[in-house]
């Protein structure tokens, strides 16, 4: 079968065979992908997309078919949907607006399209991987102009992926160096496809559950850049000489491998995985972070990939990949090199033979030498562990588990402080009116205030705790009260104008990518509004509600959608 051979990484050489024992069945064939042409009602369909398409298309195939034999997987690669004849099926949704109407954060309005058109013609695609070529890319004055949505998400079995279709898309033109191709500037025609192209192969990674990842320094000057990170611009620009072009990461594949477009219905493909790092270990040693332990799982856990994201640069295009084998008794083994000053986040995701994975991170620092805190690996996995008891609503293994963290690391604040708030938050104190606080009180927190209103844009109105991530935590600083405001959100409090002040911090909630405007108003007066937030750094206001009546706090979308926007406000106080 496919699976056995080695990956290299960076000076690292990483087994990546999958146990015998481990080996997932697979019970169907790979479905082919789904694709799409989106024609929005003022414009045509272009003549010749069906063969540019065909060319784009297998140009990308046979990209993720070399990548995955490289990682060491065999040739796999996803399918393409043909008719009888061999050619490409391309299902032609006509648009309900004109170009106009459909705007770059317009993903949801483009797919209720196509969902609905498809589901008429007894498709759902919600259950299929999709990709919708739109014709939403339009020319003003020799400028292209990104009009519609360009972007891509899925879980590894199902997803959507927008791209755009042009005339000027062909892989058939990447080793083109005519000019009339436009990129933020005049390109070359081959320039344009590497973008454009690429960023099919890119949005595709996306729709089939690959996170960004960044290449190593030696891979960049071995291989080029990764698709998953920069390699969105730079595909097929060797075939101009120009570079090295784009490679497929051996995190990347390692997710791909047990995926439903690459592997077929396989066995148990619907059970939510679970997985636990048990009696992890950090040494460091020649620049090299080395963790070691037993990771058990259901179903079983064949591979680790490993994401290590530095804080201090936005978003997740900078987290370098790592990769490792984890042995049939559960033993792994995962190096992690080029560790970089600052505070960064290692994501280690537990890789499952039907496809899923789980994600335990772990926020650690780099001092100015290029050393480590190892610390951070020893207790972070037994407070997850306390936490997804706390989350599962387990309170004796909750008690159990926060009491031997505080024994254990009683030398450790930041774990005595997040187990002791674990105990708190198992006996929640019930809102109090504002009213009810007694006169020679002079400050309150707001986090425990029964509110007028509250509103969030996803998941439910939390206190002192995010949904799913338990600790409030910005910055890689814990916080012990404060709200959950996922935009678009409302919190109302009725202050009958015996307030003086509102002081609170605020951000997006660590390992969230979003961008939001924290907004206080005061009887319908704008008291404060910050500019875009769009990184986990912790951000302090103070307003004046002298007199207010009703005060609302409120957390925007900044205008580009609401994915990922865990806002959060930090220790929010009133005081007289």
């Amino acid at each position: 079968m496919a699976g056995f051979g080695f990956h290299v990484r960076g000076a690292f050489r990483v087994a990546c065979a999958v146990s015998l024992a481990f080996c997932a069945v697979s019970l169907a064939a790979p479905p082919p992908l789904r694709l799409v042409y989106f024609i929005p009602s003022d414009r045509e369909a272009l003549a010749d997309r069906f063969e540019r398409i065909d060319r784009t298309m297998t140009d990308v195939q046979t990209f993720y078919r070399d990548g995955m034999a490289a990682a060491g997987y065999g040739p796999m690669s996803f399918g393409l949907e043909r008719d009888g004849e061999g050619r490409l099926v391309l299902h032609e949704v006509r648009g309900r607006h004109p170009m106009a109407a459909y705007g770059r954060n317009d993903a949801s309005k483009v797919r209720e399209e196509v969902k609905a058109a498809l589901a008429a013609r007894g498709m759902d695609i919600d259950r299929e991987v999709v990709v919708i070529f739109q014709l939403l890319l339009k020319w003003e004055d020799g400028r292209a102009v990104e009009v519609g949505p360009y972007v891509g998400g899925g879980d590894g079995r199902y997803g959507t992926a927008w791209v755009y279709d042009d005339e000027r898309l062909d892989a058939a033109r990447l080793g083109s160096k005519e000019p009339g191709g436009y990129y933020g500037k005049p390109c070359s025609i081959g320039q344009f496809n590497s973008h454009y192209v690429g960023g099919v192969a890119h949005e595709l990674g996306h729709a089939l559950g690959l996170p960004h990842d960044c290449e190593t320094r030696e891979e960049r000057a071995r291989l080029g850049r990764s698709l998953m990170g920069g390699g969105n611009h730079t595909y097929g620009q060797e075939r101009r000489g120009e570079g090295r072009g784009s490679f497929l990461s051996g995190v990347s594949a390692m997710l791909l491998r047990y995926g439903r477009p690459f592997a077929g219905e396989v066995a148990a493909a619907d059970q939510r995985a679970v997985s636990e790092l048990e009696g992890l270990d950090a040494r460091f040693e020649s620049g090299v972070l080395t963790l070691t332990g037993r990771v058990s799982g259901t179903p079983p856990v064949w591979g680790l990939a490993a994401y290590d994201d530095l804080a201090s640069i936005p978003g997740d295009y900078d987290a370098v990949g790592w990769t490792c084998k984890v042995e049939a008794d559960g033993r792994f083994r995962l190096a992690v090199g080029e560790l970089r000053p600052g505070r960064s986040q290692l994501r280690m995701r537990t890789c499952h033979v039907n496809g899923r994975t789980v994600t335990h991170a772990f926020d650690y620092t780099v001092d100015a030498a290029g050393v480590p805190d190892t610390g951070v690996f020893v207790y972070t996995g037994p407070l997850q562990q306390a936490l997804r008891a706390y989350l599962a609503r387990d309170r004796q293994k909750t008690e159990a588990l926060a009491r031997e963290l505080a024994r254990r690391f009683a030398d450790v604040e930041s774990v005595r402080r997040k187990a002791g708030h674990l105990l708190a938050l198992l006996d929640p104190v019930p809102p109090q009116p504002l009213a009810g606080v007694a006169p020679d009180v002079r400050r309150v927190g707001v986090s425990g205030l029964a509110f007028a209103e509250a509103s969030v844009g996803w998941g439910r109105v939390s206190r002192d705790q995010v949904p799913e991530q338990g600790f409030l935590q910005v910055g890689g600083v814990f916080y012990g009260s404060g709200l959950y405001a996922h935009a678009p959100s409302r919190f109302a409090l009725d202050l009958g104008g015996g307030w003086r002040r509102f002081r609170a911090g605020y951000g997006l909630q660590d390992q969230m990518g979003g961008s939001v405007v924290f907004v206080v108003r005061g009887d319908g007066k704008e008291l404060f509004r910050s500019a875009r937030v769009k990184d986990s750094q912790v951000r302090e206001m103070d307003a004046d509600v002298s007199g207010v009546g009703r005060l609302e706090l409120v957390v925007e979308d900044a205008g580009d959608g609401n994915r990922a926007d865990w806002g959060v406000w930090l220790a929010p106080q009133l005081e007289r």
